[in-house]
């Protein structure tokens, strides 16, 4: 995991893990020569982080170590995003052990996962209906490139240098609490480890002691198969990437699988290249349930070409007559390929807007399915009230992005997210139908109005220059 000389940011907590983790590096240091550097992540979730971050910092000058904190908004990450709680604090806290190591120059992340972790990860994999990828749990070393985060940093391109190191991995909490006695060390309690509202906490503390009455070496038994998924996964990657390399074909933002070959693979091995293609298309993605992949799988056999699936992350599923393609449901513009709205709530800059109506013949679902430009969006015009106009957002506007399922989320909330600059949000182009959001100009169709199997005729919305 290490070399001698290493740069390292020790994300510590201020728990029994994180406390020994940074006990052991700091014991290291000298003969390896490491230059280590302390991060501690406040989640802004409770009254007693404030003083869990001063006693970090004590604990990091007491070893003569620099220390980097910051505090986040937990609460306010999970509600834009739709997240956990756990999984809002874990993207934040990654994100901040990334943009430390790289304002120090530091290739390497150690985190305090332990044998125990490693044990609930894979049950909780399980429990969520994770494929071999999931059920072989976190692995000692993790290249970031590789690794499900959102780095929201000015240079991902070198965060994808960065690892992710878990030294304690094979090492259990009896060991970890035993060392901090001998050691003379006092780490923290953290109460929300017991609060039964976090899934980890409801696993650990009640799933877990229950399925250790029916075989007490559950633990072990759960962390061996982590090992071996992990081995298998190997295996599998390289059928996969053998797979990979004689049917897809990467086309700009899209992924295209050869249909004929497609069709006679089995259904494990549409499953592997469809988890390939998402891992590509969308990093920061996590493992994704068995479930909608399954579902994608089937509908991609028995579909007729033109028609599209939904998949986790926002990506789409479209069958076409020759090939399956893999792609976004949209394409984040960079001005000035979307026009703003001025004064007067005209399009700026010779842009206007024109809504079509395509009766049959005249488009085909195949045609819709190719078409990529964020200028240009289709929709059932048997959903939509005319006339349909432009105009800016108005305050608490919600509407339903496609590939959400028909979920609503706040527009605000959505211009976040998607980073559309604070002072462009009030001129941003939004095609409506009466009340309703259509199209998110250049951004996100509303789902309401989305072409489906069903739909006869169609309305092309675009912005053209003139």
């Amino acid at each position: 995991m290490l070399t001698v000389g290493d740069r390292v940011v020790v994300g510590v907590s201020g728990g029994p893990d994180s406390l020994c983790l940074l006990d052991l590096l700091h014991a290291l240091a000298a003969s390896w020569n490491l230059i280590l550097q302390v991060a501690h992540l406040n989640h802004g979730l409770r009254p007693e982080a404030a003083p869990e971050a001063e006693f970090v910092r004590a604990e990091a000058k007491r070893r003569g170590l620099p220390f980097h904190t910051e505090t986040a908004d937990t609460r306010a990450r999970a509600r834009a995003h739709k997240q956990s709680l756990e999984e809002a604090a874990r993207e934040l806290r990654y994100t901040f052990f990334a943009r430390v190591a790289l304002s120090v120059g530091a290739p390497t992340i150690a985190v305090a996962h332990t044998a125990d972790d490693q044990a609930e990860t894979v049950l909780m994999h399980f429990l969520r209906g994770a494929g071999v990828n999931g059920l072989r749990g976190m692995l000692p070393r993790t290249e970031i490139g590789d690794w499900t985060l959102r780095v929201e940093i000015e240079s991902p391109r070198e965060a994808s240098n960065l690892c992710i190191i878990r030294p304690l991995l094979t090492t259990a909490r009896p060991e970890i609490a035993a060392y901090c006695v001998e050691h003379g060390l006092h780490p923290l309690r953290d109460p929300s480890n017991l609060d039964p509202a976090f899934f980890r906490n409801r696993l650990r503390h009640e799933l877990l002691p229950i399925l250790e009455s029916y075989n007490p070496n559950m633990r072990d038994v759960l962390r061996r198969t982590a090992e071996v998924m992990a081995g298998e996964n190997e295996i599998l990657r390289g059928v996969t990437e053998k797979l990979w390399s004689e049917i897809a074909r990467l086309d700009g933002d899209r992924i295209l699988f050869d249909k004929a070959r497609w069709l006679t693979l089995s259904a494990p091995e549409q499953r592997a290249l469809l988890r390939e293609a998402m891992r590509r298309l969308r990093s920061g993605l996590r493992n994704a349930d068995f479930t909608p992949l399954d579902r994608a799988i089937q509908f991609s056999r028995a579909a007729h070409a033109g028609r599209s699936c939904d998949l986790p992350g926002g990506l789409r599923l479209s069958v076409l007559s020759t090939q399956v393609m893999i792609r976004p449901w949209s394409v984040r513009p960079t001005p000035p390929s979307v026009p703003l709205l001025d004064a007067d709530g005209q399009l700026a800059g010779g842009w206007e807007f024109r809504a079509e109506t395509l009766g049959p013949g005249e488009w085909s679902p195949e045609a819709v399915a190719l078409d990529s430009s964020v200028q240009r969006v289709y929709i059932d015009a048997a959903r939509a009230q005319a006339p349909l106009h432009l105009r800016r957002r108005r305050p608490g506007e919600r509407f339903c992005p496609l590939g959400l399922g028909g979920h609503s989320v706040k527009l605000s909330d959505f211009m976040i997210n998607v980073k559309i600059d604070k002072d462009l949000r009030d001129r941003w182009p939004l095609v409506v139908s009466g009340d309703k959001i259509v199209w998110v100009a250049g951004l996100r169709l509303d789902e309401r109005f989305k072409v489906t199997e069903k739909t006869e005729k169609v309305v092309r919305l675009e912005l053209v220059r003139v």
